[in-house]
C-alpha cells in the first residue's frame, strides 16, 4: 500500500458521496458495523466472518455495504471464489476500527476492585533471527497474567515486517531501528551494539577487536536488506572495505560458517548457545543500533499493548541476546 502514511481523514478526503454523521450529530456508523467489517477483513471472507461471530453472512455483507455507502468508498474488492481483498480505503478503516473496538473492549473489561481482564488479539512481528530466543518466553510469561489475550506472532526480515505493519496486518513489530519514519512510534527494548563474530580459535578471540586488523581476512556478510547496508556503513565510517568472500541470508547461517572456519562476521546479537564462535566488542567509535518495538504512531496503544511492550523490555534484558543466559522461570511480570 503506497499511501499507508496518510491520515484517515486524508484517505477519505475525496469521498463526496457519504457522510458519517447525521444532522443531529449522532454518528451513523455503529460499533456492530465496525466489528463485522473487521472480522470480514481479517478472515478475507464474509462467510468465515459470519461463522466466527455466529451471525448470518447477509448481516456481514449488509454492514459492509452500509459502511461503503456512508463513507462513499469501496472497502473491498469482491473476488469470486477467492474472498475479499481490502482496498486502500479499507486498510485505513481497518486500522481505525481495530483501535475503536479495542477501546470499547477495554471499557467493558474493567471492573472496580477486580483484575484487568480482556479478550483480545495482538498481532506481533519479530525479526526471524532473534524470535526463537525472544518470542516464546515473552508469550508464555505474558499469558500467565493475561490468559485471555491471544498473541499471534509472525517472523521475518526487517523490510517484510515493516510492510506488514504499514498494511495493518501487524500491531507491533520488534526490529532494529533502521529507517524509522516519523509516522512510527518506537519503544527502546535494548541497545544492540555491533559485535565481531570470530572462530573460537582465532588469534583475536580473547581481545577487543580493531576492525582494521581483520579487513583482509574473509568476511561473511549477512546479506539482508538494511542490515547489510548497516554493517557496510560500519566499515565505511572507519575508512575500510571488507573482503567479502561469502554471503548468508540468516544470522544462524553466518554463525555456522564462522564456527566452521569460513571467516569472520559482524552481528548485533550474541546468542550464547552456539559452539565454536566468540563475540568480541569492537574498538573505536562504532555506530550502535537499538532493538525497538515499533507501532503506527496514529494508533493509540491499549493498556494491554502498553503492558506487553513493558514486559518485552524486561524479557529482552534477560533472554540472552547479548550473551547473558535466559533466566527461565525467574522472568515475571511486575
Amino acid at each position: 500500500m503506497g499511501n499507508m502514511v496518510l491520515s484517515f481523514a486524508e484517505a477519505f478526503s475525496d469521498s463526496p458521496q457519504g457522510t458519517a454523521e447525521t444532522a443531529t450529530g449522532i454518528p451513523r456508523i455503529t460499533l456492530r458495523q465496525l466489528v463485522y467489517f473487521a472480522a470480514a477483513a481479517e478472515n478475507q471472507s464474509a462467510l468465515r466472518a459470519a461463522e466466527e461471530l455466529n451471525v448470518s453472512p447477509p448481516a456481514i455483507s449488509g454492514a459492509i455495504s452500509c459502511l461503503e455507502a456512508i463513507l462513499g468508498e469501496q472497502l473491498f474488492v469482491r473476488r469470486h471464489a477467492r474472498g475479499l481483498l481490502l482496498t486502500e480505503a479499507g486498510h485505513h478503516l481497518l486500522m481505525e476500527a481495530r483501535d475503536i473496538i479495542g477501546r470499547v473492549r477495554e471499557i467493558e473489561s474493567v471492573r472496580v476492585g477486580r483484575s484487568y481482564k480482556l479478550q483480545t488479539r495482538i498481532a506481533l512481528g519479530c525479526l526471524g533471527d532473534i524470535a526463537p530466543s525472544l518470542v516464546p518466553p515473552l508469550v508464555r510469561t505474558f499469558n500467565k497474567r493475561y490468559p485471555s489475550v491471544e498473541i499471534r506472532w509472525h517472523t521475518g526480515e526487517h523490510g517484510h515486517l515493516m510492510q506488514r505493519l504499514e498494511d495493518g496486518n501487524l500491531d507491533v513489530i520488534i526490529v532494529l531501528d533502521f529507517d524509522l519514519t516519523p509516522t512510527l512510534h518506537s519503544t527502546l527494548l535494548q541497545s544492540s551494539p555491533v559485535y565481531c563474530v570470530l572462530p573460537s580459535g582465532h588469534h583475536l578471540a580473547n581481545k577487543t577487536v580493531l576492525l582494521e586488523k581483520l579487513s583482509r581476512e574473509p568476511y561473511i556478510m549477512l546479506d539482508i536488506a538494511r542490515t547489510r547496508d548497516y554493517f557496510l556503513s560500519v566499515f565505511g565510517e572507519l575508512g575500510l572495505q571488507p573482503n567479502v568472500t561469502h554471503r548468508a541470508s540468516s544470522a544462524e547461517m553466518v554463525r555456522s560458517m564462522v564456527a566452521n572456519g569460513f571467516g569472520y562476521s559482524l552481528l548485533n546479537f550474541c546468542l550464547p548457545d552456539r559452539k565454536g564462535i566468540v563475540y568480541r566488542p569492537l574498538q573505536g567509535n562504532v555506530r550502535a543500533s537499538n532493538l525497538v518495538a515499533v507501532r503506527q504512531h496514529r494508533r493509540r496503544p491499549s493498556k494491554v499493548m502498553e503492558d506487553l511492550l513493558d514486559h518485552a523490555r524486561r524479557i529482552t534484558e534477560q533472554c540472552g541476546l547479548n550473551g547473558v543466559p535466559l533466566q527461565g522461570e525467574n522472568i515475571s511480570l511486575r
